[in-house]
C-alpha cells in the first residue's frame, strides 16, 4: 500500500504539472482555473502539515502563479513521499486528530487522508479542464492510464 500511495503521489504531481501547463497555453487568462490549481496545491501542504504537526501560514484559497503552483506541487510530492518512505501498515492506519478550516475537530487515518488528497486534486483538475474547454483551450490529458503508458515507454 505504501508503494501504491507513493506511486499515486507521483502521478498526482505529473497530472498537476500537465494541468498547469494547459492553463498557461490557453489564450485567455483563466483566473478561476488558477484559483482552483492554487487551492488543491495548497490543500496538499495543509493536509501534510496536519499529519506532521508542522506549522504553516498557507490557507486553502491562497493564490499563486502557475509557476509557483508547479514548484509547490513538486515540493509537496517530495514531502509526501518522504513521509511514506519506509513506513508500514500501522503507520497508514494511524489516526490523526485535526481541525478543519472552520475549526471543527475530526480524526482520520493517514491512509484516508492520502486518498483524499489524491482524489481532491483529481476533482479540481476536472473542473479546470472544463474551464479551459469553455475558453476554447485544450485541457490536459491527465488520465492515470496515460501516466502508466508514459512510464512504460
Amino acid at each position: 500500500m505504501i508503494d501504491h500511495l507513493t506511486h499515486l503521489f507521483k502521478y498526482n504531481n505529473w497530472a498537476t504539472e500537465r494541468t498547469a501547463k494547459s492553463i498557461s497555453q490557453t489564450e485567455s487568462v483563466l483566473p478561476d482555473a488558477i484559483k482552483l490549481l492554487s487551492h488543491f496545491v495548497s490543500a496538499q501542504e495543509i493536509w501534510l502539515n496536519r499529519i506532521t504537526g508542522e506549522k504553516s501560514e498557507i490557507t486553502p484559497w491562497d493564490n499563486f502563479t502557475i509557476e509557483e503552483c508547479i514548484k509547490k506541487s513538486i515540493e509537496a510530492t517530495s514531502k509526501w513521499i518522504n513521509l511514506l518512505e519506509g513506513k508500514d501498515k500501522d503507520f497508514l492506519d494511524k489516526r490523526i486528530a485535526y481541525h478543519n478550516t472552520k475549526g471543527e475537530k475530526f480524526e482520520n487515518s493517514i491512509k484516508d487522508i492520502c486518498s483524499h488528497v489524491i482524489n481532491h486534486s483529481t476533482y479540481h483538475r476536472a473542473q479546470i479542464a472544463k474551464i479551459i474547454k469553455r475558453a476554447e483551450g485544450t485541457p490536459a490529458v491527465t488520465d492515470y492510464i496515460v501516466y502508466q503508458r508514459e512510464l512504460q515507454t
